[in-house]
């Protein structure tokens, strides 16, 4: 199972990569064509904002798994350890409970918005939302295994060995 969550995270860090330099590179052609042509790929623009969304979501996934989000620990580490552990739990089912919600509000909006079209592309904006879909599924996923690996951490975390 590690190795397919390995994998999957993998692929998702490639995704991203590829994302970013189609960006990169439709940006810089598009800056090329204007200095130099006075024209531009009409596109480009809106393909990049659509771009971004995607590596923003898939993005937090990734930063999700390595727990690479910002947070402030002063506190928590100045409790006690079983108050700690309780806190880690707290804190990432409230998580889980705000991935819900994203996820709720990602499908309605991919569905509501799935006919509209963008108005120089012509991609669907369904296309575009559901990459708050992806991004909320995925957060959620990486919650539940930390979760579940947290509670089955108990006895350790509380001797002062953390999983």
């Amino acid at each position: 199972m590690e190795k397919l969550g390995n994998a999957l995270m993998r692929c998702l860090e490639v995704f991203v990569v590829v994302v970013i330099s189609i960006m990169s590179i439709l940006v810089i052609v598009n800056v090329g064509l204007r200095f130099f042509f006075h024209s531009s790929i009409v596109v480009s623009e809106e393909l990049s904002r659509f771009l971004f969304i995607w590596v923003v979501f898939v993005g937090a996934i990734i930063a999700m798994k390595e727990d690479a989000h910002i947070y402030v620990d002063f506190i928590r580490k100045a409790m006690p350890r079983p108050v700690q552990w309780f806190v880690i739990l707290i804190v990432n089912l409230a998580m889980l409970y705000c991935c819900y919600f994203l996820l709720n509000g990602s499908i309605q909006l991919t569905e509501y918005n799935s006919i509209d079209k963008a108005p120089v592309s012509g991609i669907s904006m369904g296309y575009v939302y559901f990459a708050g879909v992806v991004g909320a599924a995925g957060m959620g996923v990486v919650l539940i295994i930390r979760i579940v690996k947290h509670l089955k951490a108990f006895g350790s975390y509380m001797h002062g060995r953390e999983a």
